[in-house]
């Protein structure tokens, strides 16, 4: 009889090793969570959704009832969100949106990382002493504008309408009426957010504990922009550079002429210029050029606006952002509110 002991194939050693990491994975999921409660407010699906608009298409709007905390992982903010039960950010029911002034916008407008009391639309209503509604989602363009327009209750009409347009995003060769005969499903978990490292962040708590602190060391965060895995923060993006630039302000400006012809004639409108970041930061010319000719395109279709690039300019980048993200922080939120404030006291009496 041999008094060997039994051999362990390199195969089992390999699952006995997978299975151990597999163990101690789960067991630091299971501890982080509970030391670390907050690990899931990093995962904007927990307020966002997407829904279908007859005759308008699917557009983001918020998950009705939600109220909590939204943070960026690399520490710019952490917000209170409260979205009301018609899936926009309001305290007030959707029925009080009546006879009060209309602000419709993407993430800018929504107040990405800002609290209710400091998006641009609540700060217009401290200004100014009016009753705002903000009907604005994240993810959305002008098409979408249309959408959350269209949405709303036949029985509640605006005093007046702000429409958010940002120059970085907003531009596009549209065809909104195509756009709403597409046949698309509608999702309603995960949304326009969903990739490998969301899904990540919607279930792993360990995931975003290690996000959060590797972000957070400036070495670190070097490293992973370097190999890829992170965007650089402000990453210069000009998604129209190249193509048929008179084109593409043309069709942005036709379709919001049609959102404006969705209200009744009299009602004040003026279209909220949002200035680019590299032409507030950095002079940056091509931005310059966009910005003059949609203005130029604005007046040719008869559209009010307000271009608050001189006072963003004057208070500087960094003082009306946040550090790493693109969205405007209370300050910026502020300027843009001071000069819509102004042209509704001149236009919407």
């Amino acid at each position: 009889m041999s008094n060997s002991e039994p051999k362990i194939s390199w195969i089992g050693g390999l699952v006995a090793l997978l299975l151990g990491f597999v163990f101690l994975v789960g067991i630091s999921e299971l501890v982080v969570r509970v030391v670390y409660p907050s690990w899931n407010e990093f995962y904007a699906g927990r307020f966002m959704t997407i829904e279908h608009v007859d005759g308008y298409g699917d557009v983001t709007t918020g998950r009705k009832g939600f109220d909590g905390h939204f943070s960026q992982n690399n520490g710019d903010f952490r917000s209170h969100i409260r979205i009301n039960d018609f899936g926009l950010r309001n305290d007030a029911p959707v029925n009080e949106a009546d006879n009060r002034t209309w602000i419709i916008g993407d993430s800018m407008a929504f107040g990405w990382g800002v609290n209710g009391n400091e998006m641009y639309s609540s700060v217009i209503g401290d200004i100014s002493g009016r009753l705002t509604y903000n009907i604005a989602s994240p993810g959305t363009n002008v098409c979408g504008y249309q959408a959350l327009a269209g949405r709303m209750p036949d029985t509640v009409k605006p005093h007046a309408v702000i429409i958010g347009l940002i120059l970085e995003n907003d531009l596009h060769d549209y065809d909104c009426t195509e756009y709403a005969k597409e046949k698309r499903d509608v999702i309603t978990t995960g949304g326009i957010f969903a990739n490998y490292k969301t899904v990540l962040t919607e279930h792993s708590a360990l995931y975003n504990f290690f996000a959060v602190s590797l972000k957070r060391v400036d070495v670190v965060r070097e490293a992973l922009i370097w190999a890829g895995f992170i965007q650089k923060s402000h990453a210069y993006r000009n998604q129209i550079a190249g193509m048929d630039l008179n084109r593409i302000i043309d069709r942005t400006a036709a379709e919001l002429a049609r959102l404006r012809d969705m209200f009744e004639p009299m009602t004040p409108f003026v279209v909220l210029v949002a200035p680019a970041r590299y032409e507030i930061a950095e002079d940056d010319t091509d931005f310059k050029i966009i910005r003059i000719a949609m203005e130029n395109a604005l007046q040719e279709y008869g559209l009010p606006f307000v271009d608050p690039f001189d006072e963003f300019k004057t208070a500087g980048f960094e003082e009306t952002h946040f550090i790493h993200d693109g969205h405007w922080s209370a300050a910026g939120h502020r300027i843009a509110a001071e000069a819509v404030a102004k042209w509704l006291d001149d236009n919407a009496p």
